[in-house]
């Protein structure tokens, strides 16, 4: 085996162990979240799972991470938040542009508004958001 080709066998190997760390975290987290929902108090609101002050002190702790990614990667993130925590029903489904006044026209329309706001706020004030969804531009 060439020594480009032992490098290649060992940096495959490290992204099979990475992958399965992910696809872990990922379980663990769904786990969490329905434990975190099981602790609420039950209520009958729309969108009982989301708190968008707990999600914008979130998001800001963890800037420095998320400007790291792509929006792609923030794509995904953002999704695997609205799945855990119960999109549509639960929590808002952002990235079917729940918020919006129209269709989603790029991925920034179809990550959580609060990502887009800490990220990138011009992209944010050029958001056209529905009544129920305008309080967002206070916080």
């Amino acid at each position: 085996m060439s020594h480009s080709s032992h490098k290649l066998s060992e940096l495959r190997a490290t992204l099979t162990e990475i992958n399965q760390k992910l696809l872990t975290a990922i379980k663990d987290r769904r786990a969490l979240v329905r434990e975190i929902q099981q602790c609420k108090e039950p209520t009958q609101k729309p969108f009982s799972s989301y708190d968008s002050a707990r999600e914008i002190e979130l998001f800001t702790r963890m800037r420095n991470d998320l400007l790291a990614l792509n929006e792609t990667e923030l794509l995904a993130f953002s999704l695997l938040m609205e799945a855990h925590a119960g999109a549509p029903e639960l929590y808002p489904a952002w990235s079917s542009g729940v918020h919006l006044l129209e269709a989603p026209q790029s991925v920034m329309h179809k990550l959580n508004p609060l990502l887009v706001k800490l990220l990138s706020p011009a992209s944010f004030d050029a958001l056209k958001l529905t009544t129920h969804f305008s309080f967002l531009r206070s916080i």
